[in-house]
This record gives structure tokens, sequence and C-alpha cells, in this order.
């Protein structure tokens, strides 16, 4: 998307979770062509998220709705209305075959110090003297 592109398309935050895109539309047809209105939608529970952007056919529309509506109750909340910013996320893989990136050292520790914990796998040698099976055992329990 370029910047233009941009500069016509409105963050729309502190929206009712009840509000429709219908609805959202026909407040800001109030300021010019609206062209889209995207609610976003939590994907685990399905209802919206409380923001919403909007687009218009022109970046001067997209200000004269940014100046009268944010900071207006809607739905009985203050509209919060800004320019959308570009979204700039990090690709998953970092390279060709998606290897892994080296993280810094300590994890959840902070800034410990990291344990050697040797080879914590496998046969690790005798244990002491082992008993004997002694076959049934219910005669333990005679003397009570």
């Amino acid at each position: 998307m370029n910047q233009q592109s941009q500069q016509n398309k409105l963050y729309v935050g502190n929206l009712n979770f009840e509000a429709s895109e219908d609805q959202v539309r026909e407040l800001f047809g109030n300021y010019g062509e609206v062209q889209e209105v995207k609610i976003v939608m939590d994907r685990f529970t399905g209802r919206s998220r409380g923001f919403a952007f909007v687009r218009y056919a022109t970046a001067d529309e997209a200000g004269k709705a940014k100046e009268a509506l944010n900071g207006q109750p809607f739905q009985g909340k203050s509209l919060v209305i800004d320019l959308a910013r570009t979204e700039q996320r990090e690709p998953r893989h970092s390279g060709p075959m998606g290897e892994r990136r080296e993280r810094p050292a300590g994890g959840f520790g902070g800034d410990r110090p990291r344990r050697d914990w040797g080879d914590r796998g496998g046969d690790r040698g005798d244990r002491g003297e082992r008993r004997e099976y002694r076959g049934d055992r219910s005669d333990r329990f005679h003397g009570r």
C-alpha cells in the first residue's frame, strides 16, 4: 500500500463492541465517500475487538472526519480517531529455510548465567546396592 492510500485510511478506536459496519459507515459517510469499513474481530471469540478502520476516497475527506469525530461520543463511548499506520510485523522466519534466530542468553531468568546440567539422559550408572526380590510381601503385615 502506498503512502497516499494510507493518508485516506483512519483508525477508529474505543468503538462500542456492539457497533456494526453499517452503523460506522453511516456515521463516517457524513464527511465523504466511505470506500471501506473494517471492524477488527477477535479470531477466537468472533467478537469485535473494539476498533475499526475506515477508508475514504480522498485524504481530504479522511482529514475532515478525523477533525470532526475525534473525541465525539458514539453509542456511549468517546471515539479515538487517528490516521492508520502501516502494519509493521516481523517475518516469522528470518531465512529462506526458516532458520531460528539466536536467542539472548538467560531466557526467563533475566541476566542470570545459564546452568550447565551436563548429560541428563540415559543410564546414570550404578545407584548403589539393590535389594533382591523376596516374592510375596504380605507376611510383612502379620506382626501388627
